[in-house]
């Protein structure tokens, strides 16, 4: 599937969610609803939000310390970059962007960095599977998605085997396979060098000191995570439980997963609807005041913050080039 195919059928996605999410829609209710919001709370979620970055931002340093030694402020910067990135590009492409970014102020080459990137989002599997864990004992989320949590965990652990098997026979790599016909000319040499960059980001976590801590780092993420949600629940004033606050989050992480347009638009919103309609029984336009809401709350302050420090680096789009980071 090449990327205008995949880019049409994520706006395609995004607009089928839009419907779903918005179909029955009282405009006028909803300005209500959305007017008797508790702002404080939410501009208080944003914050939390913000803070969330720069949690990830110093577990990135720890994660890159057997590579390079990189300061916090610079880290911060790319992943606030990404998060733009990831809020106005198709195809998710601002992990690109900031794996790109951190290169263009730190020695470290984009491919070894976006390594360690994929390694992040495996470690976001992980609290993710942690998290579902949890909130199955106070819910029916087990009924209804056993499957997808008993492939997460699959999915996680399998990673980290992985991880764990290329750490061990990677070192030999690049002798085994530098014969290969297909890394014999030039291009061929540098998609090698990629490839052997992303490996050695990847397999980083076998070297750190900081196991522990990355892990900690994880489960204080999704703790801040869950705070912003709650925060959004006392903002809107809508009636559901902690654990419903706590599912409404893990529909939402798993919608992100589902290919869509820049910004998770339509796929974020048609995923709490769903849940807060049909699971906890809350009324729909309440609901998607509430979807509108906790969307801004992971999008606005993020991908703002992210803008300002894109117009102050050197960094342009045309300059980012897939292929050059990834294999």
């Amino acid at each position: 599937m090449n990327k205008s195919i995949k880019l049409i059928f994520g706006i395609a996605i995004s607009a089928a969610g839009l419907w779903y999410a918005f179909r029955e829609m009282n405009f006028n209710e909803l300005i209500d609803n959305l007017s008797n919001t508790h702002m404080s709370y939410v501009f208080l979620s944003m914050i939390i939000m913000v803070a969330s970055v720069a949690l990830r931002a110093y577990r990135w340093q720890l994660m890159l310390i057997p590579i390079q030694s990189i300061s916090f402020k610079p880290l911060f910067r790319s992943t606030m970059i990404g998060y733009f990135g990831n809020g106005v590009l198709p195809l998710r492409l601002g992990e690109i962007l900031r794996a790109y970014a951190i290169s263009k102020s730190n020695t470290i080459t984009a491919s070894s960095a976006f390594g360690t990137i994929i390694l992040e989002r495996l470690l976001d599997l992980m609290g993710l599977a942690v998290v579902m864990i949890f909130f199955a004992f106070f819910s029916p989320l087990m009924d209804f998605s056993g499957s997808i949590l008993i492939g997460l965990t699959l999915i996680t652990f399998g990673g980290f085997l992985f991880i764990i098997w290329l750490g061990k026979s990677h070192s030999n790599f690049h002798e085994r396979v530098v014969h290969w016909k297909i890394f014999e000319k030039s291009s061929g040499k540098k998609l090698l060098s990629i490839i052997q960059n992303v490996i050695d980001g990847l397999v980083s976590i076998r070297k750190t000191k900081h196991s522990f801590q990355l892990v900690i780092l994880t489960l204080v993420l999704w703790i801040l995570y869950y705070i912003c949600t709650v925060l959004v629940v006392i903002a809107t004033g809508i009636e559901i439980s902690w654990v419903a606050a706590g599912i409404v989050l893990i529909a939402t992480t798993l919608a992100i997963s589902v290919p869509s347009a820049p910004g998770y638009v339509g796929t974020y919103h048609a995923a709490t609807v769903y849940v807060l309609v049909n699971i906890f029984n809350s009324g729909l336009t309440e609901s998607q005041a509430f979807a509108v809401l906790i969307h801004a709350v992971g999008f606005i302050p993020l991908v703002l913050t992210g803008f300002v420090y894109f117009l102050r680096s050197s960094i342009h789009f045309k300059d980012v080039k897939a292929e050059e980071i990834t294999p």
